[in-house]
Order: structure tokens, then sequence, then C-alpha cells
């Protein structure tokens, strides 16, 4: 299901202030029309009636919508897409951009969702996104943290989140460890996108899992502490469970090499590749 709702922040909090745009450069902002990247959502138009369609036809209410949570959706080079709420609900597919009717194609499955757009400029200096679905009835997005790396070390990107898609079957320990290391790699590109950024604030916001860091290391949050989020990528709460005690028996039986370069974002992002090679292996 494409769906789209609700409000931006920035994930990578530098604490850093904008210094005000002119007016010629809030609208050359405007007119960059690339919509690679991530997008936050942070605005819905008030209206009384169904305001989202997705492609399968199904009206969301603006209530339906409101609860649940928020939402980012990532474009990347490669024509694909990904959108996430912070409940866990996930959705990938591929887009494409006809410029000339400023119209964007979102395609997940066999349904194609047709949504006119226009771009304009926060007060910040962000690029906002405005995707109308119909006359009253739209959304506004802001840009993420632009990137810093290729696109696919972007930790949106859907193949850094196969992890999110839940199987229809039960899954034996060689697909638990493939969907494990996945979840891994998803938070590695987290922390390497951070410290690119020189950024020491991250959040687990959208990634919520049994990942436990420390300034410096890892560790795996107790059984009682799983969040449903991530339970639910799995066929079952045993499914979830059992992958979560591979991590746990590899973190206390695997040797680790030492990080301690003295920037806890940089070390951890070390440690956690070194897990996701180490365990692809173990």
């Amino acid at each position: 299901m494409i769906t789209i709702f609700d409000h931006h922040g920035i994930i990578y909090r530098s604490g850093i202030k904008k210094p005000a745009l002119s007016y010629r450069e809030r609208m050359e902002l405007a007119r960059s029309r690339n919509l690679s990247g991530t997008w936050r959502l942070t605005g819905i138009s008030e209206m009384d009636e169904a305001m989202i369609v997705d492609p399968r036809g199904k009206k969301l209410l603006r209530q339906q919508v409101t609860d649940n949570h928020e939402l980012l959706i990532s474009f990347f080079e490669d024509s694909t897409f990904t959108q996430i709420r912070t409940n866990g609900e996930y959705d990938q597919g591929r887009w494409a951009v006809d410029t000339s009717t400023s119209s964007l194609f979102l395609t997940s499955g066999r349904s194609t969702l047709e949504i006119a757009m226009d771009f304009d400029v926060t007060r910040e200096g962000s690029r906002m996104l405005v995707l109308d679905f119909s006359p009253g009835n739209s959304v506004s997005l802001v840009e993420y943290a632009r990137r810093t790396g290729g696109f696919r070390e972007d930790p949106f990107h859907p193949s850094n989140n196969t992890w999110r898609i839940r199987p229809q079957r039960p899954e034996n320990r060689s697909q638990l460890v493939y969907r494990l290391t996945n979840y891994i790699r998803h938070n590695a590109y987290l922390l390497n996108n951070a410290a690119l950024r020189k950024d020491q604030t991250v959040s687990w916001e959208f990634s919520e899992g049994i990942i436990k860091l420390f300034n410096v290391g890892v560790g795996v949050v107790k059984e009682d502490k799983m969040p449903q989020s991530w339970i639910n990528c799995f066929y079952s709460r045993e499914n979830a469970l059992e992958a979560r005690a591979i991590f746990e028996d590899y973190l206390l039986k695997a040797k680790h090499p030492g990080h301690n370069t003295g920037n806890w974002v940089r070390d951890d992002c070390s440690i956690l590749t070194d897990i996701h090679n180490g365990l692809r292996k173990w």
C-alpha cells in the first residue's frame, strides 16, 4: 500500500541553525526539482472527507492517517523509493516524474498512483515538497538532511531494509541470519551517515530494534524490551526471539576487535560493521 501523511524533522540534529535565506536563494531552492533524498511529512490539508487514496483505491481518513504517527519517504537515483512509519509499516517500489505535468508516479506491486507535485521553501531554508492528491487534499514534506555518500549506502535504500519485509512462512537459521545482518547493516549506515555529517545525536525513531548502543560498545535489549515494530518484521514472535538469541550469542562468543577513536558514533559504526561481516560467516 502506498500512503502518505504528516511531519518532518531531522534525524541527525547538529543544533546548528541555518542563516536566513535571501529571496533569491529561496526561489533557487524552490526551483530545484530533484526528488532524490529523504523527506518527512510536515503538514496535511484540513478536510472533513477522505484525504488520501492509495493505489488500490482504499480511502484513508485524516484520523486514520495521523493515528499512524510519523512517516519518511525516500527517493533514490535508481528510481526506487521506500516509505517507513514509526509504527513499523513499510513499503517500497519505484518512482518516476513527468516534468511536463509536474506529476509524481509511485508504483508498488501492480498499482501506480499519480500525484501532482510542487516545491517550496520553509522559513528555515529547507526545501518543501507539496503533493496534491485532489483540490484541497494535499500533504507537505520537508527535505531531510542531505545525503553525504552514495545512495546505496543510504540507510533507507531498499537494499538496506529487506529486514522489514515480513515473510510468509517461518524462517530457518540461515534466513534469520540474513534478515539480522541486513538489519545490522541498516544501523551501521545510520551511524555512518551521522559520522559523515559530524553529528553526535542519532535517532532510531524509524529504526527500532534490538541493538543497544553504548559509548563505546554494542549490546542487545532484553527479550521483554523488544519493540513490537521489530517483532512484526518476522513471521512470528518465536522467530524474532530466535534472531535475538543468535545476535546475543554472537556478541558473547565471537572475538571483537577494539575501536576507540574518541568518536562514539564512528566507533560504534565500525563495531556494527565488524559484527555484520563476522555474523555472515559465523
